[in-house]
């Protein structure tokens, strides 16, 4: 039996209860979970803002320990650390053979379909989120969805690269492919936001410019590495970052919230050819309204990013590097170490836009 945190309905709390977890297939290993971060997907599942049916196990930003073994995974053993990843490669598809692992034809089956049942409570099967579920004791997850990583990383700091930081990291490094000398704007200063912030510097943008509503959210993307920060209670933010751009408006406009009106705010932020990078992910059936003409004719564009369009394999290791490099800050998001029974108020907090990033440790 473990211990998880079960979403039974949507909008209701979650529940802590023991479960029964059932054994792995041969593809599969189960992970003994060090931390999981909780993250706002989580809480857009709750919400109903999220394709994901209950019951549900939620969690999908964790890492781990390896306890045991399925006979075809022959790339792990017992012991070894792991941060999950909920989007699957399956290294067959069209996407994966064309270098788009993270586009994978059955990570979207998994997502969508609901069906993988891992965990069983009495007659009750529930399944596990995004193949990871990473709010309990115990997981299981494909062989392919465990990136085995250093010791040397506590999992509270690992944790965060499984989700927040690849996403936020990678739309920048990966997605936008900022090059040194660009402006940015990021929309939205939470985890994946100030990930935004800090991948931008990797890539040596001149101008960072972080928006939020949020005083102490916009201080907080400071630390990350923001050159100048924009309020949006004090006016129109597009018009703010072209005051601060000389006119112009930036290279880059990065939106991790998932608000249609933001998307808006952040097209209309670009300069002529500028890009905006779209994160977040709105709520099912809404549509997203920008000037038609500008696409054309000052050629500006609207750019999904997944994941962080990463290569997880690639990726996930050289985050934990750059970490370990100091040029890569991980502790700064942790705002709160909870224990499991605390996630109804980890999810308060992140709805009053309190915590960077709440990490549940087992």
């Amino acid at each position: 039996m473990v211990k998880a945190a079960v979403l039974y309905n949507f909008l209701e709390p979650l529940k802590v209860e023991s479960l029964k977890l059932r054994d792995p297939n041969p593809d599969e290993v189960v992970v003994k979970m060090g931390a999981s971060g909780v993250c706002h997907s989580d809480l857009s599942v709750q919400q109903m803002k999220l394709p994901f049916p209950p019951p549900v196990v939620l969690g999908h930003e964790g890492a781990g320990t390896v306890e045991e073994v399925g006979k075809d995974v022959k790339h792990l053993k017992p012991g070894d650390h792991v941060v999950l990843s909920w989007v699957e490669n399956c290294g067959r598809c069209h996407h994966c053979i064309a270098g788009h692992a993270h586009l994978c034809d059955a990570m979207m089956a998994s997502m969508m379909s609901g069906g993988e049942m891992i965990f069983q409570n009495g007659d009750t099967h529930i399944a596990r989120m995004a193949g990871v579920a990473s709010f309990s004791e115990r997981t299981v997850v494909r062989g392919n969805a465990a990136i085995k990583i250093t010791d040397e990383i506590p999992f509270d700091r690992a944790c965060l690269v499984g989700c927040g930081v690849m996403t936020g990291v990678g739309a920048a490094v990966n997605t936008a492919k900022v090059q040194p000398g660009d402006t940015v704007a990021v929309f939205g200063c939470g985890g994946v936001g100030l990930n935004a912030i800090q991948g931008a510097v990797l890539c040596g943008a001149a101008r960072i410019i972080a928006v939020d509503l949020s005083p102490s959210k916009l201080e907080l993307a400071k630390v990350f590495g923001a050159t100048d920060v924009v309020n949006g209670k004090d006016g129109n933010a597009p018009d703010q970052i072209r005051e601060l751009t000389g006119g112009l408006g930036v290279d880059f406009a990065f939106e991790v919230i998932g608000i249609p009106s933001v998307i808006t705010e952040a097209f209309m932020s670009l300069k002529r050819g500028g890009k905006v990078i779209v994160v977040g992910v709105t709520p099912m059936g809404e549509m997203v309204q920008i000037p038609g003409q500008m696409i054309s004719l000052e050629e500006k564009s609207v750019i999904g990013s997944l994941y962080g369009s990463a290569n997880m394999k690639r990726d996930m290791p050289r985050l934990i590097d750059l970490y370990q490099q100091k040029r890569l800050k991980l502790d700064e998001l942790v705002s709160k170490r909870i224990k499991l029974e605390a996630v109804n108020e980890a999810f308060a907090d992140m709805e009053k836009g309190a915590v960077a990033r709440s990490v549940i440790v087992f």
